[in-house]
Formats: C-alpha cells, sequence, structure tokens
C-alpha cells in the first residue's frame, strides 16, 4: 500500500497518540492548514479501509480502529519508510537543529531539504522556527548568501542546546535499552530515537555510561531516568566536542566555592576516558559537568535552623504562593506539602538556571500549558514578579505549574484494584498522575509508579493494570499510554477495560487494626509533639531591651546573655554565630521593623523562639536587598541536631510569619499573649497534621 508523505505523517501520529488527535492537532505538528488536513483525511480514510483499518471520529478527534494485527503492520510499513524520523515536524526540527549544531561549517538548504526529504521553502520554514530557540541560548543562525546556513555562538551553549535536543527526542526506555544491549527493536514501536541516538559517537556513549554507572550509587543514587540519561548524553557531548578540538572559553555565573565538590566527581568521571580525551579536559571542562551535576543533585536543607537553610527563598515561595492564590481565586496557602516541593523545586531550579537545558516537544508540558492555561499564566507572572532577576524558560515555568496543579487536584480515594505506573519524567509528574488516577478512577487502591531502570526489579504481572506515559519497545505486557494529566478519553478507555475484564469492583475489607505496639508507637510519637510545642510556648515572651549603647553584636550578645544557663551556655559565641548568619543572608523582613534572627550550635539546650523589642533601632539588610530599621528581634535557636518534631514546629513559626497579613501584624506589634496564641494554634495544626500522615503511612504500609 502506497502512502504519500503527508498521509505518512498523518498516519504516524495518529498511530502515536491512540486516544485519538483533533484536526488542530494534526495541523499545529504538520505546519499546514486545517482546510488541507481535512482533505487529507478525507482521502485517508478510503485508502485505509483498503486494509481493514478504520478513520472514526469521536468527539472532535480521530482515532485509527482496526485489528492489533492489521494496525502492527501499518505500523511497521510507516517505520520503515524512507525518511521514519521525520514524519512529525517538531522531530524533524529538532533533527535539523542537531544537524547543524554537530557541523562546524557551513550546509547548504539544498543538502538539508535532500536529507531530510522534504522541500526548500520547508527547510527554510523549519530554520525559522529553529532560530527561536537557538536565539534564547544565545546563538545565531548565519544566513550566508549563495553558501548556507551556520549556528555560531558559545561552545557552552552550544553544548546545553545540542544536549537538551538529544535529551528531549530519546526515550528513556529506548535509551538504556540500547545501552544494555547496544541494539534497538526499532521495529516493535512506532517511536523510535535511533536517529537521534546514532548521533552519538558510540564509543564515547558507552564509555560515559560505563563512567556514570561507576559513581551513580555514590553520586547519583537519587537521579530519576531522566535525569541519568541527560547526564550520560551531556557528559558524551562533552566528550565528542573535546574530541573535535571545540574547546570552551567562558562559563558565567560559577561559584567555585559551591561547585568545588561536584567539580571532583566530574574529575574522577573524566578520568574514565582514554588518554586523547583525558588528557584535553580543561578546568572549564570540569566546571561545565560539575554545573550540570549541581543542578541535578542539589538537596534542600530541610532544618529551617541550619545556617544554609535559605530562608529568603523561604519567603519568596510564600509569596508566590501568595500570589497565586489570590490571582486563581484557590488557596494554595493551607497546603503545606506544595510548599515543601516548591522550596525543594525552585532551590534547585535556581542553582541550574544557568546550566538549563532546553527541553523540547514534551508533550506532557505542552498538554500543562493547554489544560491548565489560566494557571499556567498566573504562576508565569508571579514567578517574574517574585523573581525578577530569573529568566525562567517555559519548561521549568511548566513544572512549577505542575505542583500547583497537583495540590488543585489532591483528593484521594480508596478502591480495590491495583496499577503500575511507568514515569520516567520525575516526582513532581508522578504526583498529579498518580492524584488524578486516584480522583478519577476510585476503582484503583495500589498504585505503584515506578521509574524505567527499576522495571527490572519488578513483575508487571503483579498488577491488574500497567500505564505509561513513555513508548516501552518491547515491553513484555501489554500497556495503556497516558499522558501524565490523565485526560478525559483516557480515563473513559482505562474505566471501560478495567470493567471489560473485571466487571463490578467489590471495596476490599478495611485493612486490619494496628497491632498494640504500633499504637504505642503512635502515642509516644504524639505525646512527644505534644511536649515540644508545649515546651517552646512555655518560653515564649515578649520584651524590651535597652540597646541606646549598643551596636548589632552588642545586641544580640545582650539578648543571648539573658538566656545563659536554660537556653544556652556559651551566649558570646551564640551571639557571633548570629551575626554571622546575618552577614552571610539577609534575614530582615521587607517593608517591616522585624528581622528572624536563628542559628543551631551544640551549645543550645533545647528549641526556643521568643520575640525582643530594641529601645534603639538597628539599620540592616533585608532580604529583598533593601535597608530596614530593625526594631523588634523574632529569635530562633534550636540544638545542632533536631528530632523531626522539633524541626517541624519551628519550621511551622518561620513559615507563618508572611503566611497572611494578619500574622504578619502579629509579629510586628502583637502582646505575648496574642503571639502565644497565634503560635499555640499554629503548632495544634502541625501536631494534628503529623499525626494524620502517621496515621496514613501505617495505613499504606
Amino acid at each position: 500500500m502506497y502512502f504519500s508523505n503527508r498521509e505518512a505523517e498523518i498516519i504516524f501520529l495518529l498511530l502515536r497518540h491512540e486516544a485519538g488527535l483533533t484536526r488542530e492537532d494534526l495541523s499545529k505538528n504538520l505546519n499546514v492548514s486545517r482546510r488541507t488536513i481535512y482533505r487529507e483525511l478525507s482521502s485517508l480514510e478510503s485508502t485505509l479501509a483498503r486494509v481493514q483499518i478504520q478513520l472514526i471520529k469521536q468527539q472532535n478527534r480521530y482515532r485509527l480502529v482496526g485489528e492489533p494485527s492489521a494496525l502492527k503492520k501499518l505500523q511497521q510499513q510507516i517505520t520503515t519508510a524512507e525518511h521514519p524520523e521525520y514524519f512529525d515536524v517538531h522531530r524533524r526540527q529538532s533533527a535539523e537543529t542537531c544537524r547543524l549544531l554537530l557541523r562546524d561549517q557551513v550546509i547548504t538548504m539544498k543538502q538539508l531539504a535532500t536529507e531530510f526529504g522534504v522541500s526548500v521553502p520547508t527547510i527554510s520554514q523549519d530554520l525559522t522556527a529553529i532560530e527561536t530557540i537557538l536565539t534564547d541560548y544565545r546563538l545565531q543562525l548565519l544566513r550566508k548568501k549563495a553558501q548556507g546556513v551556520q549556528v555560531t555562538g558559545k561552545e557552552s551553549n552550544l553544548r546545553r542546546v545540542l544536549s537538551g535536543v538529544l535529551n528531549s527526542e530519546i526515550n528513556e526506555y529506548e535509551f538504556f535499552e540500547y545501552l544494555e544491549q547496544h541494539s534497538l527493536s526499532v521495529t516493535e514501536t512506532e517511536y523510535s530515537s535511533r536517529y537521534f541516538i546514532n548521533l552519538l559517537d558510540p564509543n564515547l556513549l558507552a564509555i560515559s555510561y560505563q563512567a556514570i554507572q561507576k559513581y551513580q550509587r555514590q553520586s547519583f543514587s537519587q537521579f530519576s531516568d531522566s535525569q541519568l540519561q541527560q547526564l550520560v548524553i551531556v557528559l558524551t557531548i562533552s566528550a565528542m566536542r573535546i574530541a573535535a578540538h571545540q574547546t570552551l572559553n567562558e562559563l558565567k555565573h560559577v561559584d567555585k566555592n559551591e561547585l568545588f565538590k561536584y567539580q571532583q566527581v566530574a574529575i574522577d568521571i573524566f578520568n574514565q576516558f582514554p588518554a586523547p580525551i583525558r588528557d584535553h579536559v580543561n578546568l572549564l571542562d570540569l566546571e561545565f559537568l560539575a554545573l550540570q551535576i549541581q543542578g541535578m543533585s542539589f538537596a534542600l536543607p530541610k532544618n529551617v535552623l541550619l545556617e544554609n537553610y535559605d530562608l529568603a527563598l523561604s519567603y519568596q515561595i510564600r509569596e508566590l504562593v501568595q500570589n497565586v492564590s489570590t490571582a486563581f481565586k484557590w488557596d494554595f496557602r493551607q497546603d503545606d506539602q506544595l510548599f515543601t516541593d516548591l522550596m525543594a523545586h525552585l532551590a534547585a531550579a535556581l542553582k541550574r538556571s544557568h546550566s538549563q537545558l532546553p527541553e523540547l516537544n514534551n508533550p506532557v508540558l505542552q498538554r500543562i500549558k493547554t489544560e491548565y492555561a489560566q494557571l499556567y499564566k498566573i504562576v508565569a507572572q508571579a514567578l517574574a514578579t517574585v523573581f525578577p532577576q530569573v529568566e525562567f524558560i517555559d519548561s521549568e515555568v511548566a513544572y512549577v505549574v505542575i505542583h500547583f496543579a497537583s495540590s488543585y487536584e489532591k483528593r484521594v480515594k480508596r478502591s480495590s484494584l491495583s496499577a503500575l505506573v511507568v514515569c520516567a519524567n520525575g516526582i513532581g509528574t508522578a504526583k498529579i498522575l498518580e492524584t488524578r488516577l486516584r480522583k478519577n478512577i476510585p476503582e484503583l487502591t495500589k498504585i505503584h509508579v515506578s521509574r524505567v531502570a527499576d522495571l527490572n526489579h519488578l513483575d508487571p504481572n503483579q498488577y491488574d493494570i500497567v500505564l505509561s506515559t513513555i513508548v516501552l519497545p518491547g515491553f513484555p505486557l501489554n500497556y495503556k499510554m497516558i499522558s501524565p494529566l490523565l485526560l478525559g478519553s483516557e480515563i473513559k478507555e482505562i474505566t471501560e477495560y478495567l470493567q471489560t475484564y473485571y466487571g463490578k469492583v467489590e471495596t476490599k475489607p478495611a485493612p486490619p487494626q494496628p497491632q498494640l505496639n504500633e499504637r504505642a508507637h503512635d502515642f509516644k510519637a504524639a505525646y512527644e509533639a505534644m511536649k515540644t510545642a508545649n515546651d517552646i510556648l512555655e518560653r515564649i515572651t515578649v520584651q524590651s531591651i535597652d540597646n541606646q549603647t549598643q551596636d548589632l553584636l552588642g545586641t544580640l550578645g545582650q539578648i543571648t546573655t539573658s538566656l545563659t544557663g536554660v537556653i544556652l551556655t556559651e551566649p558570646q559565641r551564640i551571639a557571633e554565630k548570629l551575626l554571622a548568619r546575618m552577614q552571610q543572608a539577609p534575614v530582615g523582613i521587607p517593608n517591616s521593623p522585624l528581622a528572624l534572627i536563628h542559628t543551631t550550635d551544640s551549645s543550645i539546650k533545647r528549641p526556643f523562639f521568643s520575640i525582643y523589642d530594641l529601645s534603639t533601632t538597628l539599620t540592616i539588610t533585608a532580604m529583598d536587598g533593601q535597608t530596614i530599621g530593625l526594631s523588634r528581634v523574632l529569635l530562633m535557636l534550636g540544638p545542632e541536631k533536631m528530632t523531626f518534631a522539633e524541626n517541624s514546629l519551628m519550621g511551622k513559626i518561620s513559615g507563618s510569619i508572611i503566611e497572611s497579613d494578619l500574622n504578619l501584624a502579629i509579629y510586628k506589634t502583637g502582646s505575648q499573649q496574642i503571639v502565644y496564641q497565634l503560635i499555640s494554634s499554629l503548632f495544634l495544626d502541625e501536631i494534628k497534621y503529623l499525626n494524620q500522615q502517621s496515621i496514613e503511612k501505617g495505613d499504606l504500609e
């Protein structure tokens, strides 16, 4: 059966999207008008009928329907065509981008047109689209009259874009299959990463993978499949460019002190390469790889009192949540898990903002922008307002939206079937998918989200259904492709499948009551939390001190000296640590007379919070970089090692300060009685939350 190029492109897209595509989707993917799509679909309908395949339209979506054998035969015909990888206009543009970045000389438009099986005008349109992503990373697409085109720019940006495009287009399952087996089962799937994998030098790719594997347990154990793939690709591209004598000349925004430990890992990794590569690795190559590792492995300190805890960021996150809540007209402020997730995500995102790779053609992120268009717009504006010095790329904004969307969708239900969900995109994407599955398909009780790399350690036969957000070429069981947002059509298909194969689902009996020793443990944990809360509350004071003759260090020393004995044993040392903490990062609260001054130390006996009104205002720097007059000190102290409950309760105080205008007003001018009432209310909510988490954890176990 013969298909025209455009018919083949349409078939390829419909085979990839079992849930169907609208005319608008097809028009956008093929870069043609809807009228053209309508004409092609009309022609294709009769052509497909000859091979017993129907092109049907349901709810404005076009789908291919037929016997599995007929669909597989059609799939094989399409994927073995002359230019299988380029049917999707976006993938073709990605391939062209890689071709340009890997070539250091001019290439003609005709050469590109011949190589990719399209016309010269199509190549010209593609180059216009490609130029946008190149410009974002300060690369230039030079059009040389009567000669051709060439990409120029800094080597560091070229490596980032090339690595990002390859990482976006290579399927994780196929990538790791290739690395383990040195081959791909290309004919078994309609989505092949073969072209993009083949752009990588096979020998350097193998060495890169082995080098990463050698240090995976000690340095990369927490990396997701996507992060491991990205790191291997970045390392391979770096090695290829070094081999081609393309050297890095400059790297900006490098904090050498923070980068030092990651640089040691980079040295160990490059030492695994043969001499022709190893001997030509310079300091900038090490820093470039170290920046990538740092961006992926950043871990956020959870103790609010630690010197390296980013207090300023915590307030920026509170402001972000407040702004989104107001604009979206939905109160996200009560979701503590959202705050924790955003702290972890944005702390890492800000660290990697200068080493970020582009992420192209990600259907998850595209769907986020479509399904949550209003929320996306609001979050993008809020990020720009709260972080004016940072340029967030579209994909980073979408990942932040995922956290808000997950909070918005959160409503867990229980039922009685099990599902294995394969998701390679990381914890944020997995969370929103699991939330929507629980909400919309209550028949599913047990939902196990797995990384691709962990599939070999699982028995898929133990699950009633297998779902995946990515293609799994050669996977031994039937599985359903879904998007992390779980579209309405996908919910319907899964529900119908479960009803067909399992009939009416009976609710499982309630889980057995916990044993006495478990109840005793829960009671002890609750008692310890209550005892800690009471201990902190009993020592809260709002008192005035006369600091007329004191500078900032003297004022802090006066306060800490008054705490000698019950709270701490070395007042001068603690005062100096508090001052050092203020010099390390501003702790003043913008547009207020307040500063949250805090530290931990082995000489501090117990968690402590109190407020001190100064007789003489002191000038300090606020978290927004502006100068404020400090007249009220919010002092937080803690032992060097704190229990989970202690850290949670102290964090609750810190997080509450700008949680609302009322809270901020209380901390600004409130009496001891009012402050006590506010914090006791906060503690009660936190203890209830901790107890509920303990109960749910017991149920799940």
